[in-house]
Order: C-alpha cells, then structure tokens, then sequence
C-alpha cells in the first residue's frame, strides 16, 4: 500500500524487533506533567479519600509520635501543616498540634494554633528574597556582576585564586543559585565567638583583632561595613559555578546589591510587591512587637523569637505563619505576581549537586522525587518537588511547591529542644501521601474525560483512539487512521502515549505524542550510561512534519467540566469528534 516509510529515513528504527516475543514497550515521557489537573481537584474521589485518610495518619503520628522515616518529640513541640492547591484557596488539609509540656503551652501565645499563629522560619527568607527580586526586577540584572552594585568588593585584595574571592566572575545570579564559591558565613557559626570556651575545646588562641565583634550569638548584626570586611578577609570555598554551596553570605551580598539598585529595602520592597497584591498580614521582616498569636519556642539561654537579625535576614530571619507562606507558595505556582514565562524560567536555573536526586535552584532544594504512576503500579516517573527549608533556634520551616500536580505543603516546627527532627518526618509523610494521590487524580480524571474513541465527519474513513493502558503512563494512542491509512504503521511507530504539555486555554489543551518502541526488558539487559531507555525521548518531538505541524502533535477541545469533546490532528487537517 504505502511503498515508503516515512521512519525509514529516521535513525535507529526498531521496526525489525517486532517480530520478538521478550521485548516490551518502552514507556517514555517528557519532563512535567503527564496529564492535566482536574478541573475540580476538591472534588476528585481520591483527593476527598485521601484527606480523611491523612487526618488520621496524622493523628496515629501525634498519638505514638513515630513515623516510618523516624521518631520525633511530640510533647515538646508544636507543629502547623497545610496542604496548598492552586485551585482554591483554603487547605486540602489543615493540621495543628500544640506539644503537651509546660513550657511549649506556655510559648503559645493567644491560646491556639491556627493558620495565623507567628513562627520563625529561618532560611525560607532566601525565597522571600529571590522571590522579592524578581517581582520588582524581573530577570533584567542576574546576569551582571555583584561589584557593579557593591562597589566595596572592586578593591578587595587579590592573593590569588587559593586565599582570595575573584568578585568580577560573581554575578547575582551566583549568589542567588548558592553556586558563588563564596563560604557559608562570615560571623554567625564562627567559633571564636565563644572566646575562651572555644581554647579550652583545643582550639588556638586567636589575637584580639581576629575575634568577632559582631554577628555572633548575642551580638548586634554586623553593620554592611562589617560584614563586608569580614567576607573580604575569607578565603573562597571553590571556584564560581564549580559547585553548589549553601551560603547565608550570598543572601546577604544579594539584599545589599538590590538595595543598591533600587534605594529600597528589602523588606519595604516585599510589602509593596508581594504581601499587598497576595493580602499577607502575618509576615514581618522586623521583630512584631507584643503579637497576640504567636508560637514562642526559645532554646535554653536564647531569645530567639524575638532576635533581630539585621542585614543577615535576607538570608533568613523572618515571622510568617501558615496561612502566609501557602499563599506565596500557591502565589508561585499559579504565576499570580510574575509573567508564566518568568515563573518557568525561574524554576529551571538550576545547578547539578553531587546527589543525582536533588538539585539546587534559585534558591530552591529540588527533590527528584519517584512517583507512582498509578496506585496499583509498582512502576514510578521522576517528579521535581521545589522546596525551600528553614531553621533558626527551636525552629524549623519547610515549603514543597509540585507544579506538576499544582499542589504544595508547608509545615512549620517550634520546638526548645529544635523542631527539624519532626518537620523532617512529617514532610516525608506529606510527600509520600499527596504526590502519588494528586497523581491518581489526574490520571484518574483523563481516563474519564479524555479518553474514548473520536471519529471524523468529513466522509473519510477517519478515526482515533485514547485508551488509560494498565501499567503504563499517558494516554494510548492505540489508533490513529486517516483516510484509511494508518499513520502509526506508516510512521513505523510501535506505540504512542501522549502528553499533557501545560499549554491551554479555557477550550483546548495541547498534547504531543510520546511514540515507544519495542525493546528488550531493562532488567535483561546492562545498564546503559548514554543511550539508556528514555534518556533521549526529549529529542523525538516534532521529528515527523507534514504541512508545517507535527504528526505528533493534538489538541483536545473541552467543555466546562473539562470533557474532551474533539480531538485535532494539525497536520491531518483533521478533528476527530468524540464519539458515543
């Protein structure tokens, strides 16, 4: 019938295996979301179950205080955790726990822990600063050099590329993705500060003008002067974009140059850009006097709630409650106060760490989290979860931002005995429950809406065919005939699944087509370091065009309940209507 194959012009085709009884389908995907959310995530049978049944593992966790990543101290801390959607503004889920002991009750000013009650939340001012930037600045100075807005460090000494910071090759963008080179702090975890106590541990004496005189525990903040001194007097840590290295000196370096660049201060820029539009009333960047719903968690001989911590709080040291951070975690995901373009591109600058499940972004801690791609699968796909953490005395914050699932979790901790052990548990717990439930939803709502049987009606012998495949991600294309051809076969394609690629409006959603191939089973067969199974799917979009579109390439129209009621084939000049 067709002489030519169109794929036979392609590379590596794998028409010849066909024949072969032990090879599977491969089943690739692209990086984000495989389907789109439902258009009423709230209403989602799975997300209703699974909110019930969070409640009561949270309840069981509180009751034994042990999950199955670790225990934690119950009776001594006090704990909020929501979970944020972009669709609504109240929680999926909602829960509090005030600690039992004497000292934890006496912290809780006003009484109860709700959505308003103040914590610390330590480095999460790291986001609250990029985030600050790039709703006042956009992307227009990342690129440029921190000695053009601080020119302090233009005539920093220069003893080579060992004991001394080349400033010119450190750019805000550096700073702002921890990949500067620069150390970690110039004051706030230096020993010295403990003078003799630190010689008695065996340390050498320091003279007088080595020691610290501001920035330490108890101290006043160092003034920019000195903290500009001090930085300059370090030695780098590694060379600029070598590595990612967590920095609270970088924070601080990135509010000086906005500061610089703007006249404005950080802190009056984040009010006016990001907590009026998004109403916050519960974040401040200076200590809130006499607050009357506050969580008030001081370590023995520290006064941590109420330390202010100068020009190292664009680093971190600000008060926010729940309530707060959701909104600007949900605010991020919905792109409510950057361009979506800006938005994208903030969360892709990322830096590879030497850990192949976590990544470091601006100033994101990116988890490469796998998912179950059904609840019955034991297979999984890979799904980056941008977070942010947190820690400041008896205190310890973590946000979780899945743009994939369009769905986040905040959890804040106050404890005298520190609160990181519980955060760090129960963000598991959260994780492990949400991710892989707003995942079903999803698949769940496009077996239901989206896929069927669509026919043409234009008198061609025209048809396709959607079907949710058991074990396997995205939607089968297990037919697509045009005029009586079929363009799978001609494509010499084995399989197609396709893609949700996060391109829509009220009336349309855009897919591509993932197309697989017949392989041998990756336990079968040595693990393959340049050419494994998937690694290259990205490469395979819009390979086959005819008339300008992608044979890869559909458009699913919906209605308000978002029910796929055609599906359009751009380069077959042809929409399928749904049929039944």
């Amino acid at each position: 019938m067709h002489a030519i194959r169109i794929a036979s012009y392609a590379a590596f085709s794998l028409v010849g295996y066909a024949a072969c009884q032990d090879l599977e389908l491969s089943d690739c995907s692209l990086l984000g979301p495989i389907y789109p959310m439902p258009v009423s995530l709230t209403k989602s049978p799975i997300i209703q179950d699974t909110r019930t049944s969070f409640k009561t593992l949270l309840q069981d966790v509180f009751d034994n205080g042990t999950t199955p990543w670790g225990d934690f101290d119950v009776a001594n801390t006090s704990i909020s955790l929501g979970v944020l959607s972009t669709q609504t503004g109240d929680f999926l889920s909602e829960y509090h726990h005030t600690g039992s002991t004497p000292l934890i009750k006496a912290g809780l000013v006003g009484g109860k822990l709700d959505a308003d009650t103040l914590y610390r939340t330590g480095s999460i001012g790291k986001l609250l600063t990029v985030y600050t930037i790039l709703v006042k600045l956009g992307m227009e100075y990342w690129s440029e050099p921190v000695t053009k807005f601080v020119a302090d460090l233009q005539d920093a000494r220069d003893d080579g590329p060992v004991r001394s910071i080349n400033w010119s090759e450190v750019t805000l963008e550096s700073l702002a993705r921890q990949i500067s080179g620069l150390p970690r702090d110039s004051s706030s975890t230096d020993i010295s500060q403990f003078g003799a106590a630190a010689v008695e541990l065996g340390l050498p004496k320091l003279d007088s003008g080595e020691l610290l005189s501001c920035g330490g525990a108890g101290a006043q903040p160092c003034t920019p002067a000195e903290f500009l001194r001090y930085i300059e007097a370090q030695n780098p840590a590694a060379p600029s974009w070598q590595t990612p290295i967590y920095s609270n000196e970088a924070f601080q370096l990135l509010g000086l140059a906005f500061e610089n660049i703007t006249g404005e201060s950080l802190s009056d820029a984040f009010k006016s850009g990001i907590a009026k539009p998004l109403g916050l009333k519960r974040t401040f960047w200076s200590p809130p006097a006499n607050d009357s719903n506050a969580m008030v968690a001081n370590p023995p001989g520290a006064q941590t709630f109420d330390e202010d911590l100068g020009g190292f709080t664009s680093a971190g040291g600000q008060w926010s409650s729940l309530g707060d951070l959701s909104a600007i975690g949900r605010s991020i995901l919905r792109s409510s106060l950057l361009p979506p373009a800006v938005t994208r591109q903030w969360l892709k600058t990322t830096s590879l760490t030497g850990d192949s499940t976590s990544v470091v972004g601006m100033p994101f801690e990116i988890f490469r989290v796998d998912v179950p791609i059904s609840p019955e699968s034991n297979k999984t796909r890979t799904v980056d979860v941008f977070s942010k953490n947190g820690g400041l005395g008896g205190y310890s914050t973590w946000i979780f931002l899945s743009p994939d699932h369009e769905i986040g979790v905040t959890i804040l901790a106050a404890s005298p005995n520190l609160g990181g052990s519980a955060v760090l548990q129960l963000s598991e717990l959260a994780l492990a429950t949400w991710l892989p439930a707003a995942e079903a939803a999803a698949r769940e709502a496009a077996a239901t809406n989206i896929a069927g049987k669509f026919t043409s009606n234009d008198g061609l012998n025209s048809s396709l065919s959607l079907e949710m495949i058991p074990d396997y991600k995205g939607l089968r294309l297990t037919e697509l005939v045009y005029n009586g051809t079929d363009i799978l076969a001609l494509l010499a394609q084995d399989g197609a699944t396709l893609q949700y690629m996060s391109l829509r409006d009220d009336k349309q959603l855009s897919f591509r087509a993932i197309f697989q191939s017949l392989q041998q089973p990756q336990s079968t067969s040595p693990k393959r370091a340049i050419a494994s199974q998937c690694n290259l799917a990205w490469g395979s979009i819009d390979l086959y065009k005819y008339g300008g579109f992608g044979l890869e390439e559909f458009i699913v129209q919906v209605d308000g309940d978002g029910k796929a009621t055609a599906v359009e084939a751009p380069a077959l000049r042809t929409t399928f209507l749904r049929k039944g």
